[in-house]
């Protein structure tokens, strides 16, 4: 009997850090209206949400990252949709690497480092990415996004304990917190 206990605790308390640590990929990020904060172990990110933006791309690729050393958890490889309709309509074949459409896509395929502003978007994101690879692995119909949100300006990168802001020695990027994402059929858009 007090076997059973200890191994009911035991799967309790893996439960606990199975949610807290690969569950909750967003527990370093705190969000209060405009600002962002994303604790880097060593340093914490500050973010100024500066501009809204309401943008669709056509997936190019993707990856999610459970990883507490970089400050997006995701990031899209994407076109935005004005570019595809414009390739589009000269090589409706274009995502093809066969296509010579696909020459002219590629110099303007963005990749794009995304906060999500909770799991559920998070989850809605890697979902995208997964029906993207799934579809591109068996030549299904190409995947678009439509992403709301705000893109970020970096106020600081302090770290901590200590008055140094290290914000010059990062690559600069341009982030974005996403509030929503939406999956969309690209044909029903490029058509």
């Amino acid at each position: 009997m007090r076997t059973v206990f200890i191994l009911a605790i035991m799967a309790l308390v893996a439960s606990g850090f199975y949610n807290y640590f690969v569950r909750n990929p967003l527990k370093h990020t705190t969000i209060e209206k405009d600002a962002v904060a994303v604790d880097m172990g060593e340093y914490t990110v500050k973010f100024s949400a500066v501009k809204e933006f309401r943008e669709t791309y056509m997936l190019f690729g993707g990856e999610y990252y459970n990883d507490k050393k970089l400050i997006n958890p995701i990031w899209l490889s994407g076109l935005g949709i004005a570019d595809a309709k414009n390739i589009y309509a000269r090589y409706p074949d274009f995502y093809s690497c066969k296509s010579p459409g696909a020459s002219l896509a590629q110099p303007i395929v963005r990749d794009l480092d995304l906060i999500p502003a909770d799991t559920r978007i998070l989850d809605e994101l890697r979902e995208s990415i997964k029906e993207y690879e799934e579809n591109f692995a068996n030549k299904g119909d190409r995947v678009c996004v439509a992403l709301y949100g705000k893109t970020l300006e970096m106020q600081s990168a302090e770290v901590h304990g200590q008055n140094i802001d290290i914000k010059d020695k990062l690559q600069p990027r341009t982030y974005r917190l996403i509030n929503s994402s939406q999956r969309i059929n690209c044909k029903n858009i490029l058509d």
